[in-house]
């Protein structure tokens, strides 16, 4: 999200139409808040975490207001973000000298907050100014949860050895479903 009121005011409301559409695509249309932005975008999950604390479903992004959405929370972590514009050029990932860039600090956040809360995995969900909607996920997520994705709109890249696949947003909730979920879970048992 970008600095300053209008970054957050613009984030913010992003992350409220992503909880709209998780919930609406979690439950095949008929709920439009099974999930709700987390108080200060997962900040109250990284605080208790620091003084010994835990709090359930407030990892991430996105928080849990209907049980029936408690097993994608078991599974994913869900990190929004929105702006970032001239920050996420993937050639600079790979030709500059700047060791930094925004969409591996992302990754690694996400990582970190995987293991505190003890889920599977994560999911970033982002969007550039004037862009379209995309997700980043691991490739090792994708074949856990045997996902199809037929795109031709996809960009692979590793870090760390680990594969990471950009999506886009569309394309993936098309092939990911709430089955996905459903299914993994039953064979866990």
């Amino acid at each position: 999200m970008k600095k300053g009121p209008n970054g957050q005011k613009k984030g913010r409301s992003f992350e409220k139409e992503i909880a709209k559409e998780l919930s609406l695509w979690w439950s095949n249309n008929e709920k439009e808040d099974v999930f709700y932005c987390t108080a200060g975008s997962g900040s109250r999950f990284t605080s208790r975490k620091k003084q010994g604390k835990d709090t359930s479903f407030s990892c991430g992004d996105i928080g849990l207001t209907d049980p029936m959405g408690k097993p994608l929370l078991d599974l994913l972590s869900i990190e929004i973000k929105r702006g970032y514009s001239d920050k996420l050029d993937l050639l600079s990932f790979v030709d500059s000298k700047n060791k930094n860039h925004e969409l591996l600090d992302w990754i690694l956040k996400a990582k970190k907050e995987v293991l505190e809360a003890k889920r599977q995995d994560f999911i970033i969900i982002f969007k550039r100014d004037r862009k379209e909607k995309m997700v980043c996920v691991s490739n090792k997520f994708i074949k856990k949860m045997d996902i199809k994705i037929e795109s031709g709109r996809e960009i692979i890249m590793v870090f760390h050895s680990v594969r990471y696949r950009l999506i886009n947003y569309s394309d993936f909730f098309k092939h990911f479903t709430s089955d996905h979920v459903i299914q993994f879970f039953e064979l866990q048992k």
